[in-house]
C-alpha cells in the first residue's frame, strides 16, 4: 500500500473545507480517524505509524476516548438500526383507575 503525503492546503482547497468546515479544524478529523480505528480493533501500533506519532504513548491517549467496555456496548445497540431499543417484559394496560393491575 503506497501512497503520497497529504498536504493541509491541498485537502482544505480540495474539499472546499471553508464552506464544509462547520468551524472544525482539520486536525478534529486526525483524531476522529484514530478514535475509530481504535474502536473498530486496529492495533494501536498500526494507529501509530499511520498517525505518525513517534511514541506509543501518544496513540494511547486516543483510548480514553473511547471509555469503558459498557459504554461501547451501549454505543454498539444504539449504532445498530436493525437491533432497537430492548423492551421490558409487557406491563398491563391501565385499569379504569388509571393504575396498572
Amino acid at each position: 500500500m503506497g501512497g503520497a503525503r497529504l498536504h493541509r492546503t491541498a485537502v482544505l482547497r480540495t474539499v472546499k473545507w471553508d464552506r464544509t468546515g462547520g468551524g472544525r479544524r482539520i486536525h478534529d478529523l486526525r483524531h476522529t480517524a484514530a478514535c475509530l480505528w481504535l474502536a473498530r480493533g486496529v492495533d494501536p501500533g498500526t494507529v501509530q505509524a499511520w498517525m505518525g506519532h513517534e511514541s506509543i504513548a501518544t496513540t494511547n491517549r486516543y483510548l480514553h476516548f473511547l471509555g469503558t467496555s459498557a459504554d461501547q456496548a451501549g454505543l454498539e445497540r444504539l449504532n445498530d438500526p436493525g437491533r432497537g431499543p430492548r423492551r421490558g417484559p409487557a406491563r398491563a394496560a391501565p385499569g379504569p383507575g388509571g393504575r396498572g393491575g
